[in-house]
């Protein structure tokens, strides 16, 4: 160990700062752009597996259509619903979860982001341009599988 500190020491660089790097700041946005890429599709996967099992839940129990503004994961009305909407809203944070990873992120990390995208209106603006973005590579890539 007192060797590497005397290396440290022998060794004189200049600190080069990020902010002051041309190439640092290219890779840096290059980082933060990609995070955003991977936080919109996630969102996007999200959203997709919302609608997904609510519309399994209308099938289920019978019905037109669920409840509007009536959040049926809510802890306070679990009890009075059926085991099938509670087994759907437990397993519901898993999944997302599962998605989350899927893209690299972690939930401390989407939390954030998730948090930015309400209160700022530029990062939300990006956050769904990726999303349109995405969707249309997606649509894309399927019509050219049914082609």
């Amino acid at each position: 160990q007192a060797y590497l500190y005397r290396l440290a020491a022998a060794l004189s660089m200049d600190k080069v700062h990020v902010h002051d790097d041309p190439i640092s700041q290219k890779l840096l946005r290059a980082h933060r752009r990609r995070r955003i890429q991977m936080f919109a599709r996630s969102m996007t996967d999200i959203e997709e597996l919302r609608k997904e099992q609510q519309e399994r839940l209308r099938k289920a129990l019978n019905l037109d259509r669920l409840p509007e503004g009536v959040s049926i994961c809510d802890p306070s009305i679990q009890p009075l619903l059926s085991p099938k909407v509670r087994a759907v809203c437990a397993a519901f944070p898993l999944q997302a979860e599962q998605i989350i990873d899927k893209y690299g992120l972690n939930s401390e990390e989407f939390n954030e982001m998730l948090d930015e995208s309400k209160k700022n209106p530029i990062f939300k603006f990006q956050v769904l341009r990726y999303a349109r973005k995405g969707r249309l590579a997606d649509h894309a890539s399927e019509q050219q599988e049914d082609g």
